[in-house]
């Protein structure tokens, strides 16, 4: 029973990649040129937003990034309503017991992004739904059994499977969040002042966003194939203006909590 759940479990998330995310000015041939592009945000303020609204940093973190693309793709002049648009999203899936161990213990969930949502309140509800799915589905154990295969399947055979797993164009960006030390780290008595983490471009991939975050900022990096995205930080004020949209909605949120209870 326990084989063939975990075969079930496993065909599920292999199966997730092999329905194909739209097609869109991001996810054509890449060119031998790369950009990056940068960007802080206070993470006190990330956490506040995620403390009003709910859910977690890295489901406000996937929110902004759908705001982001529909702000984005709409001055492409893309019908963003008509669009699947997916993320690869790398999660830990390490228990308590496995802290300090060596090794990665990742699952890679797909979520869909809402980008076609206008309002940024039902944008973060879309995302909070559908990672809360994807922890609840088989695909988190098949992620598991993925993970333990692994470790003994020979390199060559995983990367061949990445390879034609990625030609079906699953997902359309990767957005990875690793949370780092909140304490100030250095190098003898040089301070490190900030990082900002960098992603691989895989094949039809011409946009990776990456987060890291470190002594109370949360550092994005932009990577992206320069024929594609020659306007990169176009898209990072995307990302700027979107943040604030939910920091918006946080506000009034708040202030219709504070009259609720001034009338109560």
């Amino acid at each position: 029973d326990q084989v063939r759940e975990g075969a079930a479990a496993m065909g599920e998330a292999l199966g997730a990649g092999l329905r194909s995310a739209s097609e869109t000015p991001l996810n054509q041939p890449l060119g031998p040129h790369r950009r990056f592009d940068w960007l802080d945000m206070d993470l006190a303020e990330v956490k506040h937003v995620k403390d009003v609204l709910g859910g977690t940093v890295n489901d406000v973190v996937l929110a902004t990034v759908a705001g982001a693309l529909r702000r984005f793709l709409s001055l492409r002049r893309v019908a963003v309503d008509d669009l699947l648009i997916r993320a690869n999203v790398p999660v830990s899936i390490r228990r308590r017991d496995q802290r300090g161990t060596l090794g990665n213990r990742i699952a890679l969930f797909m979520p869909e992004l809402p980008v076609a949502e206008a309002d940024p309140l039902e944008r973060l509800a879309g995302v909070r739904d559908a990672m809360a799915r994807l922890k609840e589905s088989r695909q988190a154990v098949g992620a598991e059994v993925l993970a333990a295969v692994s470790e003994w399947t020979s390199a060559t055979l995983l990367s061949a499977a990445v390879r034609v797993a990625t030609r079906g164009r699953p997902y359309n960006l990767v957005v990875t969040n690793v949370p780092g030390p909140q304490q100030p780290l250095h190098l003898l008595e040089a301070r490190m002042l900030t990082c900002y983490p960098a992603v691989n471009l895989l094949p039809m991939q011409g946009l990776g966003v990456a987060l890291f975050s470190y002594a109370g900022t949360l550092f994005w990096g932009f990577t992206a194939d320069l024929d594609q995205l020659p306007d990169l930080p176009v898209f990072v004020r995307a990302v700027h203006e979107s943040f604030e949209a939910l920091e918006a909605a946080a506000a009034e949120m708040e202030e219709r909590v504070r009259s609720i209870r001034a009338e109560g």
